[in-house]
């Protein structure tokens, strides 16, 4: 098994077809492993700190590309996911087994490579399952957070989900009856601009009643949202009467769809939960789909949709002993630090 590590975005712009190659043979990837959705994140959001650097790792055996590791080095010098703070999966790509002791031995003595810690693992992704069989004491893999999945058959929503009591589905017709003032919209590239004063305006909202931090949405982030639009990874689904009141942007892989980001504004009520709802109806209503509320165990999701729980996990890999020690009291001190802060602005 060869590697070859990436550091130029020219030379990872060259890599395109050889990604979407691996990407499209495999379906059960999400949209966060396509290339153009790791591309444009280094090229949108992390390029632009100089303390950060690309560390892509092309795996080959016998001269073909079997995968890639998309990977970059932050500002504390841990090799991490590209984008991984937004993405609520994270995994390699690959179409053939990979030597993983192999791998990280590469990084973390060739490479001279100290961490790597890796985010958003499902429980069956291939990097967790390395980390059971591994003996290795500096390589761990724990529990992070939780994500919820649901299916929905082919028909009318809610008597299409069989998972709903009667009362919970009595309590979406409700929902959609209070709302009938109000127009679903379903946005896609081929038909509609991407909407952007209204994102900006909803976005305001959110920030100036403190639903949502300052740097929520970022320009740049906001970049890439549009370039996914603009290549067909995403729709956006909206609530509108004379103005939008609400926008969910949707990750889309056939029929899997996962619930990215969503904005509403909160002087309407149920503008969010009234746009889940019409957009797993109008899905639904031709075809069975498939939906990812992302990460989160968040109480009304589950309390309306029912929704499977799963894990998410975290998988840390250190050089040495004295490495994986020296991180562990670092964190601890700036949880320290963090947490007297906190409680020194109440």
């Amino acid at each position: 098994m060869e590697y070859k590590v990436i550091q130029d975005i020219k030379e990872f712009k060259s890599l395109e077809n050889e990604w979407d190659s691996l990407f499209f043979s495999i379906n059960n990837y999400s949209v966060f492993q396509s290339f153009i959705f790791n591309y444009y994140s280094w090229k949108e959001i992390l390029s632009s700190s100089s303390s950060n650097s690309l560390f892509i790792i092309k795996i080959m055996q016998e001269g073909m590309t079997i995968g890639f590791f998309p990977l970059y080095n932050d500002k504390r010098n841990t090799l991490r996911f590209i984008n991984d703070i937004h993405c609520d999966f994270c995994d390699l790509i690959f179409c053939k087994d990979i030597d993983f002791s192999s791998l990280f031995h590469f990084i973390l003595n060739d490479c001279s490579q100290q961490k790597i810690q890796l985010i958003n693992l499902k429980k069956d992704s291939v990097l967790r399952r390395f980390s059971l069989e591994c003996k290795d004491i500096n390589i761990s893999c724990f529990f992070s957070e939780s994500y919820t999945e649901f299916k929905v058959d082919k028909g009318i929503f809610p008597d299409n989900y069989n998972r709903l009591l009667c009362k919970q589905r009595g309590e979406i017709r409700r929902i959609l009856k209070k709302n009938s003032n109000y127009k679903h919209k379903l946005l896609d590239s081929s038909n509609d601009d991407f909407p952007i004063n209204d994102i900006l305006i909803l976005k305001e909202k959110m920030i100036k009643n403190g639903i949502r931090s300052n740097n929520f949405l970022s320009v740049n982030q906001l970049k890439l949202i549009e370039i996914l639009y603009k290549k067909k990874y995403i729709e956006i689904s909206c609530i509108e009467d004379n103005e939008v009141r609400a926008i969910l942007f949707i990750l889309k892989n056939q029929y899997n769809l996962l619930f990215w980001i969503d904005l509403y504004d909160s002087s309407v009520y149920t503008s969010t939960l009234h746009n889940y709802i019409s957009y797993i109806r109008f899905k639904s209503l031709n075809s069975q789909i498939f939906i990812n509320l992302g990460r989160g165990k968040y109480k009304w999701k589950i309390a309306k949709f029912k929704p499977n729980i799963r894990d998410l996990y975290t998988l840390n890999i250190f050089s040495s002993r004295f490495i994986r020690i020296s991180y562990l009291i670092k964190n601890y001190f700036i949880s320290m630090i963090t947490l007297i802060y906190r409680n020194f602005k109440k």
